[in-house]
């Protein structure tokens, strides 16, 4: 054992080995707002070394509280587009406890060198700005590590049964894939901006970044993200169909408003597109692959729903021909709420649709057409009255409102009644 020692030449050793190391990063280190701060590049897998992960039990002092449905949801982005993109994650860490020797100093001030944070300063490093996306990424690393673990046991006992080789190899494929997927996390980065801050100043800068963003307005959201089959049918119509052609808010320059002189905003074109397309339901994994595989499809089965309605409402007939205002149809008619088209498209999803178990069978388009030329007064009664039985007993409504209330148990339960109406004969008004 001793001549085996005498062997090792300690110069052969890495430097600090058998000591609590710092981490070191390569970084720009500059000024913001009297602030000095350091921008540094880390492959994404790298950033649950680097930042705590968010509790969504316990929000940080001076931060929101993160929501998991939204972490959930970057982490699915990540996991499934190759094209990612995120911005900067800003974190903060104590006063005068991390060193920088710089390399290069340039004359602007900055300078480009190693940043060296102590191994128990880590555990201080708070996120400022980024706390979902931070999550995300916890989130999305658990997720293709789970899906490996479980797609490797699996294939271990079809081989240990006898599977074929086929079903074997269908198996081994989605692993090379998810494999894949977690080589990519470990190979692109994510940016980080680091402000040696006290606690007091990164209050203050958490304020400042919420107070100074401008959010993206939901409209225009609609029309930029394209990877949603909804959204791509959705502007499809909107650029197409007479009822939508240029009556649509798209959201680059204003908000989707009563006074507004468009008919509808994207975001509303959306969740029509998709009522019609699934009634009350969702849109999850599976129905969205259903959807972009039969786009054609989906998209003629919102126009012939918007067909309808221009057939079936004298009012939207106006609307398409221009001689009716969105805001004269928004005084008159529920016609002018969002939440009543997407009522009525979900109650057109649920007549179209036949239904063996309740021997329900499917309407035709002038079965629907009739339908809504019946409803036509009805909707029109706006506000509705404190004795009006006929929209109040849907539970819907309140006296004095112009349109159904938006929550989803209220929309279920009134595309429920819709239905039942359309099918049984109106109750006397």
């Amino acid at each position: 054992m001793t001549s085996l020692l005498s062997d090792i030449n300690v110069q052969d050793l890495p430097p600090g080995l058998g000591g609590a190391r710092p981490v070191e990063l390569a970084a720009t280190r500059y000024r913001q707002g009297g602030r000095v701060q350091y921008h540094i590049t880390i492959p994404i897998a790298e950033l649950i070394r680097l930042v705590q992960r968010p509790d969504p039990n316990r929000p940080l002092q001076g931060n929101r509280k993160v929501d998991p449905r939204r972490a959930k949801k970057f982490a699915e982005y990540l996991l499934k587009n190759h094209d990612w993109v995120s911005p900067a994650v800003i974190v903060r860490v104590p006063l005068h406890e991390v060193a920088f020797e710089a390399k290069v100093e340039l004359p602007d001030g900055t300078a480009w060198g190693v940043l060296r944070i102590p191994l128990d300063v880590v555990s201080e490093i708070v996120l400022l700005d980024g706390q979902h996306r931070s999550l995300g990424v916890f989130n999305a690393l658990e997720l293709i590590n789970d899906r490996i673990t479980r797609l490797r046991e699996t294939i271990a006992k079809m081989r240990e049964q006898g599977a074929s080789q086929e079903a074997i190899a269908e198996e081994e494929r989605r692993l090379a894939a998810d494999v894949q997927i977690r080589r990519r996390l470990g190979e692109e980065h994510v940016s980080i901006d680091v402000a040696e801050v006290g606690e007091q100043h990164a209050r203050q800068m958490f304020g400042d970044i919420n107070n100074n963003a401008k959010g993206v307005n939901p409209d225009y959201t609609t029309v930029l993200d394209q990877r949603d089959v909804v959204n791509r049918i959705a502007v499809q119509l909107i650029e197409s169909h007479v009822l939508l052609q240029d009556k649509v808010e798209t959201g680059q320059s204003t908000r989707m408003s009563p006074g507004n002189e468009n008919f509808l905003g994207a975001k509303g074109v959306a969740d029509i597109v998709r009522s019609v397309l699934v009634g009350t339901g969702r849109v999850g994994v599976r129905v969205e692959d259903e959807i972009s595989k039969n786009m054609a499809g989906s998209t003629r089965k919102v126009e012939q729903f918007l067909d309808v309605l221009v057939a079936g409402f004298d009012d939207l007939r106006d609307i398409a021909d221009n001689r009716l205002s969105p805001r004269e149809l928004r005084e008159r008619s529920m016609l002018g709420s969002v939440t009543m088209l997407r009522v009525l498209g979900a109650t057109y999803h649920d007549l179209t649709k036949s239904d063996q178990a309740s021997g329900k069978k499917a309407w035709s388009r002038a079965e629907v057409e009739d339908y809504f030329r019946k409803l036509a007064p009805s909707l029109r009664r706006i506000p509705v009255g404190p004795k009006d039985k006929f929209w109040l007993d849907t539970k819907a409504f309140v006296a004095g409102g112009t349109a159904p209330m938006a929550t989803q148990g209220s929309i279920k339960s009134l595309v429920s009644t819709m239905e039942a109406w359309a099918r049984n004969g109106l109750p006397d008004t």
